[in-house]
């Protein structure tokens, strides 16, 4: 097996690591929800500004952008392009100087 496809094997088993974590991430958006609506829905007109219902859309928000990044971050480790294999290879000159 070619120092290339060993990069590639490695980026892919990553990616396919990211790919699980965004889909355990997406398991917890229900529930986050159901939170918010059920919050929504007990808001009172007298308060202005409601903790919980700001506490779990900002939840939610950053649940969904780490799902986001979870995935394009899966893509990019996926395809394997120049910046992937210097992340996972080593260079010649690092090779050199501690062998």
């Amino acid at each position: 097996m070619s120092k290339k496809e060993l990069v590639l094997l490695v980026s892919r088993a990553f990616a396919l690591l990211l790919i699980a974590w965004a889909f355990v991430d997406v398991t917890y958006l229900p529930e986050r929800l159901f939170a918010l609506s059920h919050h929504l829905s007990q808001s009172s007109v007298l308060v202005a500004h409601d903790f919980w219902s700001s506490y779990y859309l900002i939840i939610i928000v950053f649940l969904v952008l780490r799902v986001l990044a979870f995935f394009l971050a899966a893509v990019l480790f996926w395809r394997c392009g120049p910046r992937v294999e210097a992340l996972f290879s080593l260079k010649e000159e690092n090779q050199k100087v501690s062998g």
